[in-house]
């Protein structure tokens, strides 16, 4: 069974004046891990500023390593907005 907890995350600009075709893994990290006041947050790779991209990052709370999905909302030329979602 799947629990779900959809939050927002914003990234900020990567590069002003550019299109922002991804969100650096570290930014990713970053926002995310700040979003869920986690300890930790463990991405693969950069996000792909595109609407509908996904990918399967962990964040560890309270000392528990948990499984999240991020999907990108909304992209355009600032950055990227992405739902978080916990999996059992």
């Amino acid at each position: 069974m799947k629990k779900s907890l959809l939050l927002l995350a914003a990234a900020a600009p990567l590069l002003v004046g550019c299109a922002a075709s991804s969100v650096a893994e570290s930014d990713v990290e970053d926002t995310t891990k700040e979003k869920l006041s986690a300890e930790k947050v463990d991405c693969p790779d950069d996000l792909k500023a595109e609407e509908g991209e996904t990918m399967e990052c962990t964040a560890t709370l309270d000392g528990k390593e948990l499984k999240i999905k991020l999907t990108v909302t909304s992209a355009d030329d600032d950055g990227a907005e992405w739902s978080i979602a916990f999996f059992d």
